[in-house]
């Protein structure tokens, strides 16, 4: 699986429902020793959106913590892709004369 090119196919709106998400749970579990309901079903629900044909129990331990393991990966692919700078064309860079 490719992170980045999924990452790549995601809308900024849903980026931000994503990462939302993926910290409220970690804000979340700060505090307490389980996993934020909303947040969780949001991930869960857009996993399966993303993979059809992989499907995670929202009951079980070990697929509560690759889902929120995956989506908190993708949060970092995002803030990488937003902090990257974009490259530009050779020819496009202006020069100082002396």
């Amino acid at each position: 699986m490719n992170f980045t090119e999924t990452a790549k196919n995601y809308s900024k709106q849903k980026r931000k429902m994503m990462t939302d998400a993926v910290i409220n749970n970690r804000n979340h579990q700060r505090n307490f020793p389980v996993h934020h309901a909303d947040s969780l079903n949001i991930m869960f629900a857009e996993w399966h959106l993303l993979f059809p044909a992989q499907k995670q129990d929202i009951n079980c331990t070990s697929c509560r913590a690759a889902i929120c393991k995956f989506w908190e990966v993708m949060v970092d692919e995002w803030i990488e892709m937003e902090n990257t700078p974009k490259k530009t064309p050779n020819g496009s860079k202006k020069t100082k004369t002396k």
